[in-house]
């Protein structure tokens, strides 16, 4: 018998040794096949994907200047705050959150008009207990949610009093055309002084108009540059003013005794052109919607996947990761430490086994049997919790076998620097710890600084939970990289184990 064939033999023997004993507790081999899945359901059943309900409060001093408005925007405004009362004082709120009766005071300014004139932003305060990062976020998002709403609902109600003024100013615009067609008739008549005379009314009358537009010539101006981005042709309002102003000047140095009138005629049809499109405008701009005046944008955010992804399917790839990387190690960091410990080393010694022998032989039965309870993990997650899988299988089974290989590599590098089982266990909760925090599952990598991302990436779990959310989320095969890196890392950990362990059988 050739020296290759022996040592297959040699190493098959520890694949049906380790294999014998893990069938022999079919207990663990449940809680290793439903622990996992019964996690994710539970986590998947309890998590809520609705946003809090935050009960709130609010603050209205006694001498506040805007009380009524503050009671008709709080009805307007719906969503996450549910407005549980109103109280003058504000010590009194505060006394209801310490007692958790509530959990935001929202304290509005008791005088916004004065803050304004002195150019002071008014402050509305949003006043929490909150001690978890994300829901500080939350609360922040909210109150800079809130504010923008009500500064909206504000510039909404300025343009809804633009648009009824709009009403006054189509009336003088109606007032200045009638004007104008009347200087048209009496220089058609060929009749300068009454043409003289309407000129004078229609220069009072558009004087008027001017004024009355004036007031509101920056609301009206924001809607006219809205049109004329469409319509490249059209003139803003102030330059039509402008136009006809002009006009009336010429005008106004008329000779009621000439005879020939057309140049004039051309300039008052000039001036009726400009004010029906000044009505047109206004008429226009009445019947717009204030709301979309003030928020003439809106935004749609579309995702390249096509899938409606649910926040339980994003967490899956890195659940999978960390059980599969958590088991392999688990096993594997038992595994030679228990050897040492019931003095099987020195039979490996006598028999003789080689250090690569054994490693190889417990690498494929470990290998065979984690990727076995990966399939059945799989089927259940995918066909169970309904996750997509949108990537090849292919692609995702080379994945799985690559953090398997190295979450066992790193668990034999446990096993042969740890002396007991007791330190081996340990040694695993640490790398599970580690990998809850700095593998991307918990918090993303780009929030942790550029020195930690060293531990990241000394962990299988962060190039799993990476590779297996562009498989499965986004249907991308695995980059060359990433796969590259791992694999690499699993081989550098397997030779330290083998390493280690031929110094460890050489010297018992």
């Amino acid at each position: 018998m050739s020296s290759l064939q022996e040592f297959f033999i040699r190493m098959s023997a520890f694949v049906r040794k380790e294999m014998a004993a893990i069938l022999r507790q079919p207990r663990l081999v449940a809680i290793l096949v439903l622990g996992p899945f019964l996690i994710l359901l539970l986590f998947g059943i309890g998590y809520r994907d609705s946003p809090r309900t935050l009960r709130t409060i609010l603050v209205v001093p006694e001498n506040s200047r805007i009380k009524t408005e503050i009671d008709d925007l709080m009805n307007r405004l719906t969503g996450a705050l549910d407005i549980v009362g109103t109280v003058s004082s504000e010590s009194e709120a505060l006394d209801r959150l310490d007692l958790q009766e509530v959990d935001l005071v929202l304290v509005t300014p008791a005088d916004p008009y004065d803050d304004i004139l002195q150019s002071q932003q008014s402050q509305f305060e949003v006043v929490h207990q909150e001690i978890d990062p994300l829901e500080i976020l939350y609360v922040n998002t909210l109150e800079r949610a809130y504010v923008q709403e009500i500064n909206r609902q504000v510039l909404v109600r300025g343009v809804t009093q633009a648009q009824k003024r709009a009403a006054t100013v189509e009336e003088k615009v109606a007032a200045s055309q009638a004007d104008a067609a009347a200087v048209r008739a009496d220089l058609e008549r060929g009749d300068g002084a009454n043409a003289l005379r309407d000129v004078g009314q229609l220069v009072t009358d558009f004087q008027a108009l001017n004024l009355s537009i004036a007031a509101s010539l920056s609301m009206f101006e924001g809607a006219q540059s809205l049109e004329k981005a469409q319509h490249q042709s059209s003139v803003l309002l102030e330059e039509r003013l402008a136009l006809i102003e002009r006009e009336l000047e010429d005008l106004s140095l008329l000779d009621p005794n000439g005879t020939g009138f057309k140049a004039e005629v051309a300039q008052v049809e000039l001036i009726e052109e400009e004010l029906a499109a000044i009505k047109d405008f206004f008429e226009t701009f009445q019947g717009m919607s204030s709301r979309v005046l003030v928020s003439p944008f809106a935004g749609k955010t579309v995702s390249v996947t096509q899938v409606d992804l649910g926040p339980i399917d994003f967490y899956v790839p890195g659940v999978i990761a960390l059980l599969l990387q958590h088991m392999a190690v688990t096993l594997a960091a038992l595994s030679i430490v228990r050897e040492r410990n019931s003095g099987t080393i020195e039979l490996f010694r006598a028999a003789p086994l080689s250090a690569m022998e054994t490693v190889l032989g417990k690498m494929v039965s470990f290998m065979v049997l984690t990727a076995v309870l990966a399939a059945i993990l799989t089927a259940l997650i995918v066909l169970g919790l309904k996750t997509p899988l949108l990537g090849t299988w292919l692609s995702y089974i080379a994945v799985v076998l690559a953090l398997l290989f190295t979450s066992l590599s790193l668990g034999f590098a446990i096993s042969v620097i740890s002396q007991t089982d007791s330190q081996a266990v340990q040694f695993s909760m640490i790398v599970l710890l580690a990998s809850i925090f700095f593998s991307g599952f918990f918090i993303a990598l780009h929030r942790l600084v550029a020195g930690i991302h060293i531990v990241s990436w000394l962990l299988p779990a962060t190039y799993g939970t990476d590779m297996l959310q562009d498989v499965m989320l986004r249907g991308r095969p695995p980059a060359t990289l990433l796969m590259g890196g791992l694999l690499l890392w699993g081989l550098i950990l397997f030779i330290f184990g083998w390493w280690r362990l031929r110094h460890l059988m050489a010297r018992e």
